[in-house]
């Protein structure tokens, strides 16, 4: 199979994948399309006896029933094929509600690591633009072409029946049409793939400027940013200009070969009439069947190249839904029993330089384990691989024994919560964000978590109290405010690890202590985890675990690393710490 044929197979193979589901429809729309296409021959048949009985015989008698039967065919024409659009435009758009619900299905269930890798405005870029695009499939080609071939055929079949002769003449420029569309549509396809990743980069440049407007502002940058918008936003627009040109470069050439098609008939029919080869009726019955056949060839040659943009960003969409998911695992766990082991554990981003380096390391069941190191040592990359947010590219993690790879996940996650420096909240209330790891909990168990969190103060004083709707990120609270609804929001789900990954730094002094003082109490029996840079928050800590480099350099108590471990005492040194 070459090249092109299996090109072509694989757009019908996708795009029967893509219809299948909305069968039902479909086949609805196919019969009231081939009634169209019926309505659209019979149209052009009637030209012949209209002609010749009314006009050339004079049976003027008839010519009270002609407006009327035209007016009943283009009634019916029209309800038909309103009823074939409605049919494929809400296809189509059923294609697109479950694209984009498979599309987001996809992206969560995908590796921390695989989402990392993907720039914010890509992602919903792809959701949002891409996807809605796949609707003209279904709602604009797949309809043009259930609709306008059916009707191309029997036009032609009309024009063939009349005066066979003259029908193929005019259409010997068929094939350059077909040809010419399809070498066309190629070169659509390739640009409207660079059009949506020009739209991709807009949207991700978009992000990122409301994510860090403070940043620009403060910085003067604003003048700078403005300049890559519009250059960016110029590359866009100069490759959708050469998709534009290319899909009406395909309707210039329908309409200078339907000129020429048309030139033909008159000059050759004309002739025979005169001649009196062929009636005056067999003659416009042709001519007119020619003339409403070039319009839906027009339509198919836009189709087809709508076609093929559709099945440029297909390939888009579906790179990203081929995107392997996160491995399962198998075994259910229930709370953690023993420890949890690093066992020459190593990863890297890439070949060069390794984040971690052969680490080793036990952290007992219902201790506190601190880890210190300056910026770059691994210790965020090391916390991260707990709930298999990245996996090991060497060595191995076991929990209680059992390696973490074989740990179902659902199971694992629902034993360990996690507070991070990056306070992540969503648009909801904040009722409904501290109760994100517990959904049936009861107001008084989410009262008590933001008490714990020394949060429910500053909520009880908010006009809506707890069904407050927090703005995007959470930004109507202060940085203080969110990382402590983060905090209720892990105390609330009690799992039996709790990682706290500098989960403290936005916090003033006395929220601080007050979180301390409720986190002496959550932490008894439980296992945790704290990443800190403020060492006084982790003097109490059962071991500290010094990092640096990607390596393990100490471990001991507070008490001990300040007597046997130098770069313990230059960390200890570095944040004023008495």
């Amino acid at each position: 199979m070459d090249k092109s044929k299996e090109a072509d197979y694989s757009i019908t193979s996708r795009i029967s994948r893509l219809v299948r589901p909305y069968a039902k429809r479909v086949v609805a729309a196919v019969f009231f399309s081939l009634l169209v296409s019926g309505l659209n021959g019979a149209i052009a048949w009637l030209v012949k006896p209209a002609m010749d009985y009314i006009f050339v015989e004079k049976r003027y008698g008839y010519i009270v029933y002609l407006p009327l039967g035209l007016l009943i065919l283009y009634l019916l024409r029209g309800g038909a094929s309103f009823l074939q659009s409605y049919l494929m435009r809400t296809a189509g758009f059923q294609m697109v509600r479950d694209l984009r619900n498979k599309f987001y299905e996809s992206m969560v269930h995908l590796p921390v690591s695989v989402i990392n890798r993907q720039t914010s405005g890509d992602m919903v870029s792809r959701l949002m633009n891409d996807i809605g695009i796949l609707s003209a499939i279904l709602s604009d080609s797949f309809r043009t072409f259930l609709v306008q071939v059916p009707s191309i055929l029997v036009l032609i079949g009309v024009a063939l029946y009349r005066k066979w002769d003259l029908a193929i003449l005019s259409f010997v420029l068929f094939p350059f049409i077909g040809y010419g569309t399809r070498l066309l549509s190629k070169y659509v396809k390739k640009r409207r793939k660079k059009v949506q990743k020009f739209l991709a980069l807009l949207t991700h440049r978009m992000n990122e400027t409301v994510a860090g407007i403070k940043v620009i502002k403060v910085f003067g940058m604003e003048e700078a940013k403005i300049r890559q918008f519009k250059k960016e936003n110029q590359n866009a627009y100069r490759q959708f200009a050469r998709v534009v040109r290319l899909k009406e470069g395909t309707k210039f050439m329908i309409d200078v070969c339907s000129g020429i098609s048309v030139a033909i008939i008159l000059g050759y029919g004309a002739t025979l009439v005169v001649k009196g080869v062929m009636t005056s009726g067999d003659f416009f019955s042709v001519l007119t069947a020619i003339v409403m056949a070039f319009t839906p060839l027009k339509k198919l040659g836009r189709a087809y190249s709508t076609l093929q943009e559709s099945v440029g960003v297909l390939e888009r969409v579906d790179s990203f839904l081929q995107l392997e998911p996160e491995k399962a695992g198998g075994r259910a766990i229930d709370g953690l029993h023993d420890s949890i082991d690093f066992k020459d554990v190593s990863f890297s981003y890439n070949k060069s330089e390794k984040v971690l380096d052969g680490v080793s390391l036990t952290i007992p069941k219902g201790k506190v384990m601190a880890i210190v190191g300056p910026s770059g040592a691994g210790k965020s990359t090391l916390v991260d691989m707990i709930p298999r947010f990245i996996s090991p590219s060497s060595g191995v993690i076991e929990w209680d024994g059992i390696n973490l790879e074989e740990i179902d996940l659902i199971s694992l996650r629902k034993q360990i919560a996690v507070v991070s420096q990056d306070v992540v909240l969503f648009s909801d209330t904040i009722r409904e964000n501290i109760a994100a790891g517990k959904p049936d909990a009861t107001d008084e168990e989410i009262i008590r978590a933001a008490k714990l969190a020394h949060a429910h103060e500053f909520i009880s004083k908010l006009p809506q109290g707890y069904d407050t709707i927090l703005d995007e990120r959470g930004l109507n609270l202060s940085g203080g405010q969110r990382q402590r609804i983060a905090f209720a929001r892990a105390l609330l789900k009690d799992a039996p690890v709790l990682i706290l990954d500098e989960a403290t730094s936005a916090l003033d002094s006395v929220s601080e202590q007050a979180v301390q003082e409720a986190l002496k109490n959550v932490m008894k029996n439980r296992t945790t985890i704290v990443v800190a840079h403020r060492l006084t928050t982790i003097r109490d800590a059962d071991a500290i675990v010094v990092m640096d480099g990607g390596r393990v350099q100490a471990i001991g108590t507070h008490s001990e690393l300040l007597q046997g471990s130098g770069l313990y005492q230059e960390l200890y040194k570095s944040y004023g710490e008495k």
